[in-house]
């Protein structure tokens, strides 16, 4: 099932290069049984998660759970969680759909909030409800005290705005048209070859870690079968790392 991946890794080992690899998983609100779960996969890899919170309604049972959990990172996942699209549109909270003071205002009180909540552990990179933000709003991420933006497919510069540095994921675990079901393993690794090849190929950013992206709240057993499937895999490739989102947003990472 993994054989093509392993075939791809090991052209980056005979080129004497190292895949970078990144895990993120959206929509933690608070404790859960799936949270559990997918902390103890964090902790059975040692693999670095970074958790995209959304702010409005986060608390301090989600802190004090997360505390004890060193390889862990809270990102900022937009405000609310709220669609403020037309029902022409696709969902989206961070259109150009409501004045850009106040977008910027309700980023800033997101950020700040998770900042008190989190402490350390909160590094101030947005990720966009359904990985979609209009370019006039990243644009006012730099003045929200934002430095780090992730949505989904290969970014197209390293530092869409001022000050502002882009790292997205690559790989969707599910399958949003289908039942949020698992969309299965086959596809999952096609887009993991996909990105690793673009990169060796320098159709896209080389230096963009590739992200998998996961949502636990939401995962079947499928998925969460394939996530310690993929990492232990990860783990014991020469040519494979597992970064941590500090690294991938530090600007001297790049």
């Amino acid at each position: 099932m993994f054989s093509g991946l392993i075939d791809e890794l090991n052209i980056w080992s005979d080129n004497g290069k190292v895949a970078e690899f990144w895990w993120r998983d959206d929509d933690v609100q608070g404790p859960s049984e799936q949270l559990d779960q997918l902390l103890a996969i964090s902790e059975k890899y040692q693999v670095a998660l970074a958790l995209a919170a959304i702010p409005d309604g986060v608390g301090v049972l989600l802190a004090d759970r997360l505390s004890r959990h060193e390889r862990v990172s809270v990102l900022q996942h937009g405000f609310s969680h709220r669609n403020f699209a037309p029902s022409s549109e696709r969902k989206m909270e961070l259109g150009w759909h409501r004045p850009g003071g106040e977008i910027q205002t309700q980023i800033e009180s997101g950020k700040c909030g998770l900042h008190v909540i989190f402490g350390e552990q909160f590094i101030p990179v947005l990720v966009p409800p359904w990985n979609r933000i209009d370019a006039r709003v990243v644009a006012l991420l730099n003045k929200a005290g934002i430095t780090g933006l992730s949505t989904l497919g290969p970014r197209k510069q390293y530092s869409p705005a001022k000050g502002l540095i882009e790292v997205n994921v690559h790989v969707d675990l599910i399958n949003w048209k289908q039942g949020r079901s698992f969309a299965g393993a086959a596809a999952c690794i096609e887009q993991i070859i996909k990105h690793l090849c673009a990169k060796r190929e320098a159709h896209v950013d080389s230096d963009e870690p590739t992200g998998i992206m996961s949502h636990h709240l939401v995962q079947d057993a499928g998925c969460w079968d394939f996530l310690e499937q993929v990492f232990e895999l990860l783990k014991s490739h020469e040519s494979a790392t597992i970064v941590d989102a500090r690294s991938c947003f530090s600007p001297n990472n790049s």
